[in-house]
This record gives structure tokens, C-alpha cells and sequence, in this order.
């Protein structure tokens, strides 16, 4: 059971108001240096930053005093993570507007190998697979997976993760008091058993409003090296969640679906703007350089002793085809052979079942 200082316990307090946002919480330690020299003032200076409504609010945490806070946070074997402490994700210190406080239920989560997983409530069994299993074999390779506890897709991806093996961590929006969707409490509660976390921003007894999970969604990329949408209509919340990540400066990765899907209208709509293309776990963890050289050949099936057997020169072309066809005039810029000595090692390297040759004349490798 952690213990908290003075000025640690002022501050829980000030997370604990419902209607003071991240930046009101920001102008007031400015303005006034310290969570306990804000609470301890409460006057007309304190109402012209934060408004009548949230000063109320302050002045009744306060009657209720430190001692049912804290309990409040034992109550639900939950622990607060302040910005300054070790086990704060580091990703999330970096975005704009990172949370003063986190509720935490389980480990905290300091992991910088990190992948979000999101897409819609309204999942297909196609999107839910492909999130299943993308999670299950991330996770596997060591890959801690980010969703939001929701129904549908990120329902899956905590599952698939769990079935890797992995950690993985659910950030929600609403109180860490409560797990919603309620049918959802067992793979909660499974998820901090085997390691990960359950965590949010809002404080105790917050409902899960429509407005939250915007709020919420810049957290989940936030704590993500890198973000994959599943299936999602044009408009939806992952879009927002996909908005974040780029400003963030995340990686950002989409799931091709059918072209007439509805829920295949955000991927695409990420695709078409420069998203990575993500059919398996291998291509996220090659593009964001989480294996290399011989990994990535066993990643896409080619045996190690396979390329070995190549010549340095063939070996040099093979490499450069791992994560995707090449054009011929590609593959001549990318290793500076002559045209007619990269198409006599070609035409060996489709004799011996190492690569083909494709429409447009595209050359990439079998397995």
C-alpha cells in the first residue's frame, strides 16, 4: 500500500474534482506553487482560474478530508502515479497535455515498446480475429498491447494478448472505482493479474459520458510507440484516437478491409493518407525496428540457413524485399547493380524459390 506526502495527498485531491480539466489544474499550481497552497486559499482569486462550480467541488473534497480520500484508493486496491514518479509512462510525459495523476489499478507502466490497438464496438468477426490475433503474437514478441477495455475490438485485443502471453494495459474512461462495460470485469481483473494495468485519469465515481472517451483516447496513444486501427466508421472515436497519435508523433498503422465495409472506412481513410499497412504482427514489429536482420527472415517464413546459402549479393537483394515487393528499378537504385547483372541474380534467385516475379514488373519473396 503506497504512502503519500503532503503536497502528493493536495494534489489527489485536486485529480478528484470532477469539473477542473488538465489545464485548469495547470494554471492553478502556476499560480499558486503548490496543490496545497491552491487548496488551502480557495477565495476569489482561485474561482476567477477554475469557476464556481469546480471551487465547490474543491471545498468539499476538502471537508471530506485526506484520510476518506486515501481509504477510497485502498477501497478499490488502486495506487495514484504522479508525472515525476518511475513507473509514469515515459511516451505519455512527452505529449502535450500529459495527466498531473494516474488512478492505477495493477503495474504501473513505464514500457516504451508499446502498441495500441483500437477499432470499433461494432466489431465484425473478421475485425475481432485479426485484432486477436495481431495482439496474441505482439505480445508474444514482448509487445506491451494498449486499448480501452470497450466492447468489440478492444475487447479482442486485451484477450489476444492475454493468450500471448504479454502485458497489456486498459485505459479507461470513466473511475478507476468502476469497470465499465461491466461484463467486462473479469478480463479486468486478468489483465492485472498477469502483470498489466487498468488505469485512468478521471477520478472516483466518474460515469463513462460520451465527452470521455475523446479525453481518454489521447492517453491510449499516449502511452503507444504506435497505434493500429482495426475497423472503424469515417467519423468514429478512432479516427480521434488515430488524430492524437499523429500530433503525438506516433506511428500509425491500419488493417485493409473489405473496400465496401463500413468499418473498413477509417483504415482506409488512413491509408490513403500515408498510414502503415498492417496484416500481421511481423509488420508493425519490422517497421518500427523491433527486429532485425535475421529475425525479420524468420519472421516472414524464410529459413535462416536459406539465406545463408545465398550469396552476399543475393543476399543484399533478399533483405531489401523483407517488408514489401519491390520494382526492378527499385531494387537497381537500392544496391547499385547494373540492369542485366540484377536481373541474371533474379532469374537465379526465382530458380532457386527464393523470390518471384510479379505484374509490373514487381519482384518479391515467397514464403
Amino acid at each position: 500500500m503506497r504512502t503519500y506526502t503532503r503536497e502528493q495527498v493536495y494534489r489527489i485531491a485536486l485529480q478528484c474534482a470532477h469539473s477542473l480539466s488538465w489545464r485548469q489544474q495547470q494554471t492553478l499550481l502556476e499560480a499558486f506553487g503548490s496543490a496545497e497552497n491552491a487548496l488551502t486559499c480557495l477565495d476569489g482569486r482561485v474561482e476567477e482560474i477554475i469557476g464556481g462550480k469546480a471551487l465547490e467541488e474543491l471545498r468539499q473534497i476538502r471537508r471530506m478530508g485526506a484520510r476518506q480520500l486515501i481509504d477510497r484508493l485502498n477501497a478499490c486496491e488502486a495506487q495514484v502515479v504522479f508525472r515525476e514518479d518511475a513507473g509514469y509512462p515515459a511516451l505519455l510525459r512527452e505529449i502535450p497535455d500529459p495527466p498531473h495523476a494516474l488512478f492505477v489499478r495493477g503495474t504501473p507502466m513505464a514500457d516504451e515498446k508499446s502498441v495500441a490497438i483500437v477499432g470499433s464496438r461494432r466489431d465484425t468477426r473478421y475485425g475481432r480475429t485479426q485484432a486477436y490475433q495481431i495482439a496474441r503474437d505482439l505480445a508474444a514478441a514482448g509487445i506491451t498491447v494498449v486499448s480501452g477495455l470497450a466492447r468489440g475490438i478492444d475487447t479482442a485485443a486485451h484477450e489476444g494478448a492475454l493468450a500471448g502471453g504479454g502485458r497489456t494495459v486498459a485505459v479507461m474512461g470513466n473511475g478507476i472505482d468502476t469497470i465499465y462495460p461491466e461484463e467486462n470485469k473479469d478480463l479486468a481483473q486478468q489483465i492485472i493479474d498477469h502483470g498489466g494495468a487498468v488505469l485512468t485519469e478521471f477520478p472516483f465515481g466518474s460515469e463513462p459520458l460520451a465527452y470521455h472517451f475523446p479525453i481518454r483516447n489521447r492517453i491510449i496513444s499516449g502511452i503507444s510507440a504506435a497505434i493500429l486501427l482495426i475497423e472503424g466508421h469515417a467519423r468514429s472515436g478512432t479516427m480521434i484516437t488515430a488524430g492524437y497519435a499523429a500530433e503525438q508523433g506516433r506511428e500509425v498503422f491500419a488493417l485493409p478491409g473489405q473496400v465496401d465495409a463500413p468499418g473498413s472506412a477509417a483504415p482506409l481513410a488512413l491509408l490513403r493518407d500515408g498510414a502503415g499497412i498492417c496484416t500481421c504482427a511481423r509488420d508493425i514489429l519490422v517497421d518500427m525496428g523491433w527486429v532485425s536482420g535475421e529475425e525479420k527472415a524468420e519472421q516472414i517464413g524464410i529459413a535462416a540457413v536459406r539465406l545463408e546459402n545465398l550469396s552476399e549479393t543475393q543476399r543484399r537483394i533478399a533483405l531489401l524485399m523483407l517488408d514489401e515487393p519491390k520494382r526492378f528499378e527499385e531494387l537497381t537504385a537500392e544496391t547499385g547493380l547494373a540492369p542485366d547483372e540484377l536481373s541474371a541474380e533474379l532469374t537465379m534467385m526465382e530458380l532457386d524459390g527464393i523470390c518471384e516475379a510479379r505484374a509490373g514488373k514487381m519482384y518479391a519473396l515467397k514464403g
